[in-house]
């Protein structure tokens, strides 16, 4: 095995200090590209540790981190806190370990340009690394704040970073230079993290009182566990609730549609639900492509095709301004072959061609969309 070697330490011609901080436990895998991904932009790297048999703090001290442990307690907030605790920047980066900038060298440089806010929420990319790294989904998340004693975690699980004072973060939002990856949620680990989420959630709502955060994490967990009657329960409790959904409500939609489908609600009540996002989240590409589906199972076709090609085209012009959780790149390839079925049931097999290859552009190991695309080469 490959000896690690410290890294270097850059010396920045700025002033301002950053602390990068991590919470591991038997992270051997993920670590090095976390930490690698900040070490530019760091003075200094703080891990916490709650309990390795790996070789996690090797790895930590070849970065030349300062290593707390502490026993794990089933709670996030807490060694996440004492994170905070020893750190010494003017600014905080808090990355998980399955989590890594995409662009390291323009992090501290972005950073450096945010003046006033309390914190910064950047973009975070879900990738399934057993699916080829494809994307599962995007969304927005507080990975950047600013050294200061009202901010604190909060929570024993889905812990975010809060103004204690105040409870109400001040916030920004970042931009594309400070995209992270996360692999923490792909098809291989996502049961049993689920699992374990589940529990700590209904801990924490009978230790501290529910809140509307318990309803989304909740509608999360029973979604990826299947339990589809209480994920749309809990959507819709959080979706109907008065208490601000921060880039959220997206998701808590995806969450009642999909739970509607799994639960073979009508496609007429789900077309009312797509309607409403439509309405409410205009920007966002899933709920014109829910929307043509739905018209697809009404027979609707001229309408669906319309709404498929809607889709397509928000998603080409959405910018990095839409600061809502988006799943709709890890969908694009089936709207394509909806699109390709319609053009292929009204005979123009060149267009339905045409859709095809947009779907093998965007999944090019998909051996049913190129047996399809070779019948429709056959038959223009």
């Amino acid at each position: 095995m490959r000896k690690l070697k410290p890294t270097k330490k850059i010396k920045s011609k700025s002033t301002l200090k950053i602390s990068a901080c991590c919470m591991v436990k038997n992270e051997e895998k993920n670590l090095p590209h976390s930490l690698e991904s900040v070490r530019l932009a760091a003075d200094e790297i703080i891990v916490v540790d709650t309990g390795s048999t790996d070789r996690t703090i090797e790895i930590a001290e070849s970065f030349d981190a300062k290593i707390i442990q502490t026993a794990w307690q089933d709670d996030f907030s807490t060694p996440r806190n004492m994170a905070i605790d020893a750190a010494t920047g003017d600014w905080i980066i808090f990355l998980d370990a399955d989590e890594f900038f995409v662009n390291p060298k323009k992090v501290r440089t972005s950073i450096e340009k945010f003046t006033g806010k309390d914190a910064i929420l950047i973009p975070r990319i879900n990738i399934d690394e057993a699916s080829g790294n494809s994307e599962m989904s995007r969304d927005w998340c507080a990975r950047i704040f600013k050294n200061a004693p009202h901010l604190r975690y909060r929570g024993l699980i889905h812990e975010n970073i809060t103004d204690i004072k105040h409870e109400r973060l001040d916030y920004t939002f970042g931009n594309e230079d400070l995209t992270i990856y996360h692999t923490g949620y792909g098809s291989r680990v996502i049961e049993s993290k689920l699992r374990r989420n589940l529990a700590l959630i209904e801990l924490e709502a009978k230790k501290y009182g529910h809140e509307i955060k318990h309803d989304i994490a909740l509608a999360d967990c029973y979604a990826g566990l299947k339990d589809f009657e209480k994920s749309l329960y809990h959507a819709q409790k959080a979706l109907n609730s008065d208490v601000e959904a921060v880039a959220s409500r997206g998701n808590l939609y995806h969450k009642i549609l999909n739970a509607m489908r799994e639960l073979h609600y009508t496609d007429e009540d789900m077309l009312k639900v797509a309607d409403e996002a439509i309405k409410n989240l205009p920007t966002l590409p899933e709920f014109y492509a829910e929307r043509g589906m739905i018209l697809c199972g009404l027979d609707r076709l001229d309408e669906a095709y319309l709404s498929l090609h809607k889709s397509l085209e928000v998603w080409k012009k959405m910018s990095s301004d839409v600061h809502e959780e988006s799943y709709f790149a890890g969908a694009a390839d089936k709207v394509y072959m909806r699109l390709a079925e319609i053009e292929a049931y009204v005979g123009n097999f060149k267009q339905a061609l045409y859709n095809i290859k947009e779907a093998i552009r965007l999944v090019p190991d998909n051996k049913n969309y190129r047996e399809m695309a070779a019948d429709y080469q056959r038959k223009i």
